[in-house]
């Protein structure tokens, strides 16, 4: 099991969907766990009732209403589910409160965030206190760019080059159909992955491609694959289903 923790006050969903989309064409089981201020996947994307928690998402499950570790797991057992069920676990964290609760420590750290001042602002405390929560300074990071042009090294600045880049800066370029395609998702409950532009998917492969040390051409082949891998097994399960009655008939 992978566990990857997301920090950063944007709204993160979109993002992490679509990578969860793309581990799932890897055969990955993943869990993302909600612990936004705002319940962004409880209210914006998730179908939950009653004193429901977990939540299948086009073969994504989401987690609702925890706010540490320990809550995951509780959560998870009365769903009948495990940690260990799951490939990958991502856990989404906009908030100071949350950080400083009890978690594991991550495999994987990515700070993901863009050029509004008013988001790295508040992004500048919540990494100063993950780096003293868990005295360690490295981490990735991912920008959603703007059309404005913002000085490459602003926000390091801001940050007093505390932070430690674990690798390059992925940067995602603006796109005008970005947030209609996140509305889509909540409202028609689809991932649009098709529509999300190239640019983009090709930041996302990278992602997968250096966390688990894959060759970037297998992660696009995955995706790029997987209608026709489907169409490949229903025929095979077709084929050897008339194959079953030429032989009874034969019989």
């Amino acid at each position: 099991m992978k566990t990857i923790q997301l920090v950063g006050s944007r709204n993160k969903s979109d993002f992490t969907i679509y990578l969860s989309h793309l581990l799932t064409k890897l055969d990955q089981r993943v869990l993302i766990v909600d612990t936004t201020e705002r319940g962004i996947y409880q209210h914006g994307i998730a179908r939950l009732n009653g004193n429901q928690h977990l939540y299948d998402f086009q073969q994504i499950d989401i987690l609702a209403g925890a706010k540490e570790w320990l809550d995951v797991e509780e959560l998870l057992r009365i769903e009948g589910e495990s940690t260990t069920n799951y490939d990958t676990i991502i856990v989404d964290m906009d908030s100071a409160k949350i950080i400083s609760n009890e978690w594991p420590i991550f495999e994987e750290r990515y700070y993901i965030g863009d050029e509004e001042r008013l988001n790295q602002m508040q992004d500048i405390d919540l990494l100063h206190l993950l780096f003293d929560e868990t005295e360690d300074k490295n981490i990735k990071r991912v920008t959603f760019k703007s059309g404005y042009e913002l000085s490459g090294d602003y926000f390091d600045n801001l940050l007093n080059n505390r932070a430690t880049w674990r690798s390059m800066n992925h940067m995602i370029e603006p796109d005008e159909f970005m947030i209609s395609l996140r509305i889509q998702m909540g409202h028609d409950h689809i991932i649009p992955f098709k529509k999300v532009n190239k640019q983009y998917k090709d930041v996302l492969c990278e992602i997968v491609s250096e966390i688990y040390e894959m060759h970037i051409k297998e992660v696009q082949d995955a995706v790029k694959t997987s209608f026709f891998k489907f169409g490949t097994k229903r025929v095979k399960k077709e084929k050897t289903k008339e194959r079953a009655l030429a032989i009874g008939s034969s019989n």
